[in-house]
């Protein structure tokens, strides 16, 4: 075996380790996300007062610009984590599948409609895992 071959399997060897070791970062970014969400997206809100339908319990709702308010707790619950590989690299991300008819509830709450001013949740989201997922991409790669 020349040199030039023994660099170029040491070089793809080292490569693979990498976008291995990427690949496993991506899933501790996609915890931190998850986490975040789950801070994001929990606590008191400041919104109207509602009465939950066929209980005698009641709720506060999201004020507009507020994240979404907690009512059952099965959106902040919805999230899912997504890792995905690409030939420029990889992408964490977390989502919810939870469909409200034929939309997306989070997008829903996100950008608002007719009738509801926008709960904005994204942004905060970011926000708080970001210097987290920022550590673990700048750690040491063996």
């Amino acid at each position: 075996m020349s040199v030039s071959q023994i660099i170029v399997d040491a070089v793809n060897t080292s490569v693979e380790g990498i976008r291995h070791e990427v690949q496993a970062r991506a899933y501790q970014a996609v915890n931190e996300l998850r986490n975040a969400s789950l801070y994001v997206l929990r606590g008191q809100r400041s919104g109207r007062i509602y009465r939950i339908p066929y209980t005698k319990k009641t709720y506060q709702a999201s004020a507009p610009g507020e994240p979404p308010a907690v009512r059952t707790g099965m959106f902040r619950l919805s999230w899912g984590p997504r890792v995905t590989t690409t030939e420029n690299g990889v992408i964490a991300a977390i989502e919810s599948d939870l469909m409200v008819g034929k939309y997306n509830l989070g997008e829903l709450l996100e950008g608002g409609t007719k009738k509801m001013a926008p709960r904005p949740y994204k942004e905060a989201i970011k926000a708080r895992a970001l210097p987290q997922i920022l550590a673990i991409y700048k750690q040491p790669y063996n």
